[in-house]
């Protein structure tokens, strides 16, 4: 069935009832937004379908808990699995992970007490971060050589693939090339 057919139907149920979509969302499978995500063309469950119509059709006899009989859906459509990917939303997901802890200072913590063991030799101290992200703990590193080797030259190479990433990391940049000069900055997409 399509998100279509079931938004319809939400909708004049929730005008039959007087009833908020969100409200229903919240009280037919727990989630307030449901009918927003189905808007979204996000996909559900048979499992949250089926708990959709028990809700309506509970409401609809007045006997709480009352199975409802219905002919059996014909199968949802079947997908391919390595088309499933949304990276938009498996990123929106992951960064707000990430933003949400505190491992990147964690990280750039440990890198900090791993510094206290390099014995750099001229010409510089050559960093090499293979996955720069948004570039918040390779600033913090930076701020941190730069107390442990105030008058040694930085190299300094990142990689990352998503320009978005890329513009953050040139964005926080400044700072830390203003602090240390003599810094050589490398920021690359090439695997």
């Amino acid at each position: 069935m399509k998100n279509d057919a079931i938004i319809a139907e939400i909708s004049d149920f929730c005008r039959r009832e007087g009833m908020a979509e969100s409200t229903f969302g919240r009280r037919a499978v727990n989630d307030g937004k449901l009918v927003q995500r189905l808007r979204d063309s996000k996909r559900i469950t048979i499992d949250t379908l089926e708990r959709i119509r028990n809700y309506m059709g509970q409401a609809a006899t007045g006997v709480p808990g009352a199975p409802v009989i219905r002919p059996p859906e014909p199968p949802l459509e079947r997908r391919d699995p390595r088309s499933n990917f949304r990276f938009c939303e498996n990123r929106q997901k992951y960064l707000l992970f990430v933003h949400t802890c505190g491992e990147k200072r964690v990280i750039a913590e440990r890198v900090g007490l791993e510094l206290a063991n390099i014995h750099p030799k001229p010409p510089a101290v050559r960093v090499f971060d293979a996955g720069v992200g948004d570039g918040t703990v390779l600033a913090r590193v930076m701020r941190t050589m730069h107390g442990r080797f105030p008058h040694m030259p930085f190299y300094i190479a990142g990689k990352e693939i998503s320009l978005e990433d890329i513009k953050l990391v040139l964005q926080k940049l400044p700072d830390r090339l203003y602090e240390h000069p003599a810094t050589v900055f490398v920021l690359t997409n090439m695997a």
